[in-house]
């Protein structure tokens, strides 16, 4: 187990739960790691391949276009591992981002 050094940096802290803290707080830690990516409309695209591969129907894949949060089966389907495809066109330059986890 590693140490957590605290304030001097010199003093090693052996604790457990401080260093799962830390390890989630900066980012060394798998559970911390998202796969998320961000793809450009043209104008009225519906189908989007997503940039990495997720599992359809599992529930982990959250999509944002321009920032807002859609909803699965209202806003969009996911169409197979790699695809999700909207009930309407995106419109022109607008920022679909795709978050898993």
């Amino acid at each position: 187990m590693a140490s957590t050094y605290f304030i001097d940096n010199t003093t090693p802290i052996v604790s457990a739960w401080l260093n799962d803290v830390n390890s989630v707080v900066y980012g060394t830690s798998p559970v911390a790691i998202r796969n998320r990516g961000t793809v450009t409309a043209t104008a009225g695209q519906t189908t989007f391949t997503v940039p990495f591969a997720y599992t359809p129907g599992a529930n982990t894949l959250s999509v944002y276009v321009d920032g807002v949060r859609q909803i699965l089966s209202s806003s969009y389907t996911e169409t197979n591992a790699t695809t999700v495809t909207f009930s309407e066109g995106i419109h022109v330059g607008g920022k679909v981002e795709f978050v898993l986890g």
